[in-house]
């Protein structure tokens, strides 16, 4: 029981790594606040946790801090692109009605075919772009191949990273208790255990 509930025992390193993750996610919320800024404080939050899987992790704070300044101009500028597609397919899914007969049919196959797309690009754009140098041009052609090649793994981790969000549409109190969640620990745990699956993605390449 004692080396249970020891420094070394797994209890202890549960605690740590809730205490860890915490963290992380005010420094994510902190430095999203902008709007702006998100997409470099989504590079920075996969950075840490996939250093965190990895068992390469330091400081949270100072490894944060490091990986928003580093991928900043890189992840600003994905961010604003991808913000200008949800855009275009937000207003295109409001504009729906409009059509009519088969052509309505083939916009709204159409715009699905671009939702899934666009969801591969916001789930994994980020994560990949914190794990590796590249242009931004190479990371899209990189993750959408990545993607198509391994679909199964794929969806897993859309469903994981987008599900919480998506069930906010249901009910105010799924929308009250996500919010909650995202604010105390969400953001930062939902990285964590989503870069599992990204490492070993990742890895099988590398």
């Amino acid at each position: 029981m004692a080396s249970i509930l020891g420094l070394d025992g797994p209890v202890y390193r549960f605690l740590m790594r809730g205490v860890e993750l915490a963290l992380l996610n005010i420094l994510f919320i902190l430095c999203s606040v902008p709007l702006l800024t998100i997409g470099a404080a989504i590079s920075a939050l996969y950075t840490v946790t996939l250093k965190m899987v990895r068992g390469e992790e330091g400081s949270i704070v100072y490894g944060f801090w490091k990986a928003f300044k580093s991928n900043f101009k890189q992840s600003t500028i994905v961010w604003v692109i991808l913000f200008i597609i949800g855009g275009t397919l937000t207003l295109n899914y409001i504009l729906l009605p409009l059509y009519t007969g088969h052509l309505s049919v083939i916009i709204l196959m159409g715009l699905i075919l671009f939702s899934v797309v666009g969801a591969v690009y916001f789930v994994f754009l980020f994560p990949y772009m914190a794990r590796y140098t590249c242009t931004i041009k190479e990371a899209f052609g990189n993750v959408l191949k990545l993607c198509l090649v391994n679909p199964y793994p794929t969806l897993l981790i859309i469903c994981l990273v987008l599900g919480p969000a998506i069930l906010t549409l249901f009910s105010s109190y799924l929308l009250a208790l996500c919010l909650y969640f995202y604010i105390f620990i969400g953001f930062a745990l939902i990285a964590y255990i989503s870069s599992f699956k990204m490492r070993n993605l990742f890895e099988k390449y590398e």
